[in-house]
């Protein structure tokens, strides 16, 4: 069993997650994107140490916050190595058709998809999702997927940006929902949902 804590973060309310072992300050972020003092106090306030910066992809609406989260704790930042130009580039983070500023953040681990990640007492399958982005990746963490904006409650990601392919959206909608078994779906903006749900009502579900 593992805690998760969701802060909703600016404009866009981009979910970033706090995962960790109950009772345990060791603890993984996932997609730090805005609103920085917002996550400096629930790490304080909370007595949390950042073990690791978990990206699911390299939007500015994830990301924005992941150079600040970085200098603060000294965690590494991991990114698929196919959005790994994003964290560098505004135009391929979109950042630059934004309000935001992204100041620019290399990741210290490229990933590819298949990793099972040892961090903070914890394993994290690392499965490469491309579609809304083409290094997007979900993170399962025993039955639990963070799947960044790959699956939304009831519906699925954009592929119209750069690198986005629907092709790809549907078949990784398809790759998470056809994982034996039942998961918590913890997406990038919006409500959480579950396999389950997602099964019966994801229009890209069986689309192949």
């Amino acid at each position: 069993m593992i805690q998760i804590e969701k802060l909703a973060l600016g404009f866009m309310e981009v979910n970033c997650y706090f995962v960790r072992i109950p009772g345990k300050r060791e603890c993984v972020a996932i997609d730090p994107g805005d609103r920085f003092k917002k996550i400096k106090n629930y790490i304080d306030e909370n007595d949390l140490s950042v073990q690791a910066i978990l990206l699911t992809h390299g939007h500015y609406d994830h990301i924005g916050q992941t150079k600040a989260l970085k200098e603060y704790t000294g965690a590494p930042i991991y990114i698929h190595e196919l959005d790994a130009d994003k964290l560098t580039d505004p135009n391929k983070s979109l950042a630059a058709y934004s309000y935001a500023k992204c100041e620019p953040a290399p990741a210290d681990v490229l990933l590819k998809g298949g990793e099972v990640l040892r961090l903070a007492g914890m394993e994290i399958e690392v499965i490469h999702t491309p579609g809304h982005s083409a290094g997007g990746v979900c993170y399962v963490i025993e039955d639990n997927i963070f799947c960044g904006d790959t699956i939304f409650y009831g519906s699925y990601g954009r592929y119209d940006f750069y690198d986005g392919s629907y092709g790809d959206i549907v078949a990784s909608v398809n790759k998470i929902l056809s994982l034996p078994g039942e998961y918590k779906l913890f997406p990038g903006h919006g409500q959480a949902t579950d396999s389950t749900f997602e099964r019966a009502n994801n229009p890209l579900y069986k689309k192949i």
